[in-house]
């Protein structure tokens, strides 16, 4: 006898049941196709109180009941780590950093059994449980996907502590929307039991006592609640449910692992009350004589990001978000100014771009790509793409910064009108929604260069191109095998990134925190190119942005439809990328005829400054630039042509800035003159004095201050773009530098940054770690942001501005040319120069 086929419609809708196998599925499928319907699987029928949403439907009565329990037990446990944490803050933070990391996950162990192992656990769930096909029905991994940021790797350090202080000091109702708000990948993946549902209802979450905290209040009594409801600024009955259940969890373990911490004071009965003991003697000494660790070295953003689920939620910071556009603004600008000015960083950008190019890989059968870089037409692709994401970066980022400043001052403005229990005044929404859309648009480019990430030199032997099909330019790569351990998390994360879908249902913010941790493994860095690890550490920084603007509660849950209201408003912020809507089509035509100027294959740009200084070195950079030259002469007479105007000049009011930045040509050589010895002098090796002597006659670079004058004073953090500035005199004096004086080391940092042949010693090679302590040491603060990019801050000089520099990678120090460029752009910025550094006797 046939088994009896089950009616998926009245098993989803009347009990609750969805299917487990893939028999059961395609059955399931099957009969919804018939019916015209998808099931719960269809996006249209994944709502709350959806039929097809197999999820509990609780009476009011019920919910107040649950939500009483929940909410006592909650506030129990709270008020009682609140009381451990006034009392012994300090005594945990000393015992837990004090124990070796074996042994605080040891304990972790015995006050949450069966921790996951790994950060992010429910990415690797996800990864687990979809290998080859996606994975339907709820996870063997709940916790996973409830609690992911409770897990052995992140907790055994410092943010342990962090979580029981925070935690203890500020009541459950802080932290309600964020517990939620955690459980994304499991709620939007259906991997979690689907929350309760009840309509007509809205649980209020506010306050410290279980007569607020988790109140049922209806919308016949109470008007106001559904739009609370609506715009997130209160929870729905299932969402309420459920941050009770996810905190009926936290609380106690966090309870249970200060009592494991103090396990004596548990014995003696002081954890809550009575009379402390006197300290053991170790602690006795540490508090007597704390260690204060003084350093400008600033948490990186990933480490903010890793301990962000440990502290109170964060809100909307401009004035940082501010600070590190227009120190990339900077970045953008002398990238525009390098290229046109420095032959070897044109050659070096050209070639980069080359190598990460899909048409590059051989296929199958061994052969170059049709178009590859045997041809002409090749160089001619690579060039106008560096060309055109020079210009539309520096647009981009301009338009960035002028977004942020404007919301700096609109929040100032509207400060008193910004209130929790309103909308926020429509000037500052608008300009908010205009910042988020030009964020997802600027993502868009990172995320498209990522794509070439198959034919970077360290993987590309991973990879092959199938024979290309005649009559198209789609190419199909793929792994030479899919099997390789090496893709189990790098790639599975970029398959992410490139698939909309896929980055909605993680959230980029949390792909790219995830993908930078991955990249913290000095195996997995390694397969990241320095042109990869820029195009991760822009895409990075714009979704930190992105995910700055998604918190910004209450108000971030109104900001889709609200932004369909005022479309056309919002939409107006693209009329002001000039470049990019009315001039970038003209990088289509603009190489033809010069393609062969700027191609570098035959060493028209080999810029040998970092060898020693000879007749046939100073010709050859003497070539070099006269090269340079000629191609952007040509570029620029074909340009005019075809837009009518300079190009600078079609960047509408955000131009970058030109006057005074020319590096000095290379003059022609001339016998040194060898003089007699000195006195004795420490002795150099042979090939630095020949150097030395021959450089300091045929180098024309200045040791005097900048004619410039220094912008040290006005807003902060703006860049040193001149579209709003009036024209200095000719006669403009410089500021009075101030003189550093600095440590051996740091003192040869400078004298390469600013090399001034004959004057400033040996230079060479700058390890990465000495040119962080020369700049600290300076005033600056150093903070990682994402990827490969630091930026340094000013903190205790009379300038405002920052600036970012890349991290070298894979190597740990700094090549001398790359060196000479920041030094460059040091006094581009700064006005410094290398008579400002003094060894400090």
């Amino acid at each position: 006898m046939a088994p009896t086929k089950k009616d998926w419609a009245t098993e989803i809708a009347k009990n609750g049941r969805l299917p487990t196998t893939d028999s059961d599925f395609k059955e399931m499928v099957q009969q919804m196709n018939y019916m015209g319907l998808k099931g719960p699987y269809h996006p249209k029928n994944q709502y709350p109180g959806s039929p097809y949403m197999n999820c509990r439907r609780p009476t009011a009565a019920q919910v107040r009941k649950e939500a009483k329990f929940g909410s006592e037990r909650v506030l129990s446990d709270w008020n009682i780590l609140r009381k451990i944490v006034e009392r012994h803050a300090g005594t945990i933070d000393k015992r837990w950093m004090k124990k070796t990391r074996k042994k605080q996950k040891e304990l972790l162990l015995q006050a949450w059994p069966s921790m996951s192992p790994t950060h992010r656990p429910d990415f690797e769930a996800y990864r687990m449980e979809n290998t080859g096909r996606h994975h339907r029905g709820l996870s063997k991994h709940q916790a996973a996907f409830k609690w992911p940021y409770i897990n052995q790797q992140d907790l055994s350090t410092r943010s342990l502590v962090l979580f029981i202080n925070n935690r203890g000091l500020n009541p459950p109702s802080m932290f309600a929307r964020a517990d939620i708000d955690a459980t994304r990948l499991g709620s939007n993946g259906h991997w979690i039991p689907e929350q309760d549902f009840l309509l007509g209802y809205t649980m209020f979450m506010d306050g410290d006592n279980s007569e607020t905290y988790g109140k049922l209040v209806s919308w016949d009594g109470d008007q106001g609640a559904a739009g609370l409801l609506f715009s997130q600024r209160q929870f729905s009955p299932g969402e309420g449910l459920r941050v009770l259940e996810l905190q009926e969890k936290i609380y106690p373990f966090l309870v249970k692992c200060c009592e494991l911490i103090l396990h004596d004071l548990v014995e003696n009965g002081t954890l809550l009350g009575g009379e402390l003991p006197a300290p053991l003697e170790d602690e006795a000494a540490t508090a007597k004589t704390p260690e204060v660790f003084v350093t400008d070295l600033q948490p990186s953003l990933a480490t903010i990001s890793a301990e962000a689920p440990y502290r109170l939620p964060a809100n909307l910071d401009l004035e940082r978000l501010r600070a590190i556009f227009a120190a990339r603004l900077s970045a953008a600008e002398d990238n525009l100014w390098l290229l046109r000015e420095d032959p070897g960083y044109f050659a070096d950008t050209i070639m980069d771009w080359s190598e990460h190019r899909n048409d590059r890989l051989l296929d199958t059968r061994g052969q170059q790509h049709p178009t590859g870089p045997q041809t002409t037409q090749f160089w001619e692709r690579v060039i106008r793409n560096v060309i055109a994401d020079a210009y539309t970066g520096f647009e981009t980022w301009s338009l960035l910064h002028r977004c942020v400043s404007r919301l700096c001052k609109l929040k100032e403005k509207y400060k008193d009108q910004i209130s929790y229990d309103r909308q926020l005044p429509e000037e500052f929404l608008i300009t908010i929604l205009k910042l988020q859309q030009l964020l997802l648009i600027a993502c868009e480019t990172p995320l498209h260069n990522l794509k070439n990430i198959q034919s970077s030199p360290p993987l590309r032997h991973y990879f092959i191109r199938e024979p290309q099909d005649p009559g198209t330019i789609n190419m199909h790569i793929r792994p030479i095998n899919e099997l390789d351990p090496h893709f189990h998390k790098p790639w599975a994360l970029l398959l992410i990134l490139w698939d909309e879908q896929q980055r909605e249902l993680f959230g980029l913010p949390n792909v790219i925190d995830y993908f930078e941790w991955i990249m913290q493994d000095p195996t997995e860095k390694k397969n990241l190119s320095p042109y990869m690890a820029d195009c991760f550490a822009d895409l990075a920084i714009l979704s930190r942005a992105l995910h700055e603007i998604n918190i910004y509660h209450p108000w971030a849950a109104t900001f889709e439809d609200e932004n369909k209201k005022h479309v056309r408003k919002v939409m107006e912020i693209m009329k002001e990328a000039t470049f990019q809507i009315n001039y970038l089509d003209n990088m289509d035509r603009v190489m033809q005829g010069i393609t062969q100027l700027a191609m570098p294959k035959d060493g028209k740009f080999d810029y040998p400054i970092d060898k020693k200084r000879t007749k046939v070195t100073t010709e050859a950079m003497i070539n070099a630039e006269k090269n340079l030259d000629l191609f952007w002469s040509k570029f620029d007479a074909n340009w005019r042509r075809l837009a009518g105007k300079n190009i600078d000049k079609c960047m509408g009011d955000h131009t970058p800035r030109q006057s005074g930045e020319k590096i000095e040509p290379t003059q022609a050589w001339v016998e040194p003159i060898k003089e007699p010895k000195k006195g004795k002098a420490e002795p150099l090796d042979s090939d630095m004095q020949a150097w030395m002597e021959s450089t300091s006659i045929n180098e024309k670079v200045s040791s005097k201050p900048s004619k410039r004058k220094v912008k040290t004073k006005g807003a902060a953090t703006e860049p040193a773009t001149l579209q709003n500035a009036a024209p200095q005199p000719l006669a403009t004096q410089p500021d009075k530098q101030p003189t550093f004086r600095v440590s051996a080391p740091s003192l040869r940092v400078f004298n390469t940054l600013f090399f001034t042949p004959g004057a400033t010693g040996n230079v060479g090679e700058v390890p990465w770690i000495d040119f962080l302590r020369a700049m600290t040491s300076t005033g600056f603060a150093a903070q990682k942001l994402y990827g490969s990019i630091w930026q340094f801050t000013p903190t205790k000089l009379d300038v405002e501005r920052s600036i970012q520099f890349h991290e070298p990678h894979p190597e740990v120090k700094i090549r001398f040319s790359v060196a000479r460029r920041m030094g460059r752009r040091l006094t581009r910025a700064y006005g410094w120069h290398g008579a400002m550094f003094k060894l400090d006797k």
